[in-house]
């Protein structure tokens, strides 16, 4: 009876083990990322190029480069909303033109992975702000119409949230900017604060197999040290 108790005790304790490794942190999207931080999460200063998460997919022209940029370097910090410890300004790496841009539809592009997670029950939730005006967010091409004004730069952060259209492994997520007015340009930057959640790919059948083995040996092993 001892030993058949000792049984299912490892077979309990090796199942808690392939429990909490499934499900550490699992619930988070964790790679997914704010513009303007490193992988840590943590802001990164005036200047570094390019955003180590963002890229630029699609520019009217001059450079696909991203920058970051805070009120370390001035205008435009301010009139655009000013740093915090969450996310940073990106924009365009143009040269020579500084922090202005042509005149066009950018689009800023992030990719995150949901391997290991079920892509029917993930979603994102977060806020964006733009200039000028933000067309849309795109999930995999598929648009959410979420949009913004021209002056969002300066009233903080739009809402958002996506519900549909993730799918297995690797996602994209396009933010598009619209740059307008001016003959010769004017600055363009998105920033971006978000978290995602997912729930996890269930452990499957022959996992569990795999455990009762597992549990098995260490009932045989207990049972040769006792004899």
């Amino acid at each position: 009876m001892n030993f058949r108790i000792g049984h299912l005790a490892s077979i309990a304790a090796l199942a808690g083990l392939f429990s909490l490794a499934g499900s550490a942190d699992a619930s988070t999207i964790t790679t997914l990322y704010n513009t303007g931080v490193d992988g840590s999460g943590n802001v990164l200063p005036n200047g570094t190029t390019p955003d180590p998460h963002y890229t630029l997919i699609s520019v009217p022209s001059g450079s696909t480069t991203t920058r970051i940029i805070t009120s370390a370097g001035g205008f435009p910090v301010p009139p655009y909303i000013g740093d915090n410890t969450t996310s940073r300004w990106i924009v365009p790496n143009n040269t020579p033109e500084g922090d202005n841009a042509p005149v066009g539809t950018y689009i800023f592009r992030t990719t995150f992975d949901l391997t290991g997670f079920d892509a029917s029950t993930a979603k994102i939730t977060g806020g964006w702000s733009t200039d000028n005006n933000g067309l849309d967010i795109k999930i995999n091409g598929f648009s959410t119409g979420f949009t913004t004004p021209a002056n969002q730069f300066a009233l903080g952060f739009a809402a958002f949230a996506i519900s549909g259209n993730f799918v297995a492994g690797l996602n994209t997520l396009d933010f598009i900017v619209n740059n307008a007015a001016g003959t010769t340009g004017n600055p363009v930057a998105l920033r971006v604060e978000m978290t995602g959640e997912a729930s996890p790919v269930p452990l499957p059948a022959a996992a569990w197999l795999l455990l009762s083995g597992l549990g098995g040996l260490g009932f045989i092993g207990r049972r040769r040290k006792a004899a």
